[in-house]
């Protein structure tokens, strides 16, 4: 059952949980707005992460072939393969079937939900929240 709690623009929805240290924590974003996925790599490395971007589902997939992530920071409307079809094909690869994926986007909610659950998402944080309120999210995500 899924769960819904505490930001009203960030929602865990599965009891997923990955179980790695918080100093190992590896994170991929993957957002087709190169400005976005530059900064949002540069918050999480200033908290101490190994962080890498992708700037389309095709160049995530080209990334985890060296460097497999403990969570995909995954944008939905992409071109080419949106964030519905690239989490899809991550819950497909053995090395990221058990990796957290949060929608980041800013699509609301309520738009992103129903097929985001049944694309593989753990989880949802609408953009222009804090980089805090995103790791808060992910911290309930991996323990």
């Amino acid at each position: 059952m899924p769960l819904y709690l505490h930001s009203p623009h960030c929602a865990l929805w599965t009891n997923r949980s990955v179980d790695v240290d918080r100093d190992s924590w590896r994170i991929l974003i993957v957002d087709d707005n190169a400005h976005s996925a530059e900064a949002l790599c540069a918050a999480l490395e200033a908290e101490g992460f190994d962080t890498r971007f992708a700037l389309s589902g095709v160049d995530a997939l080209h990334t985890i072939d060296n460097w497999v992530p403990h969570i995909v920071i995954l944008d939905i409307t992409m071109p080419e393969h949106d964030g519905f079809a690239t989490a899809r094909v991550l819950r497909r690869i053995a090395r990221t079937r058990d990796a957290v994926i949060i929608a980041f986007t800013a699509l609301g909610e309520d738009i992103v939900r129903a097929e985001g659950m049944h694309s593989g998402f753990d989880g949802y944080c609408q953009k222009g929240n804090p980089p805090t309120e995103l790791l808060r999210l992910i911290g309930r995500l991996v323990h």
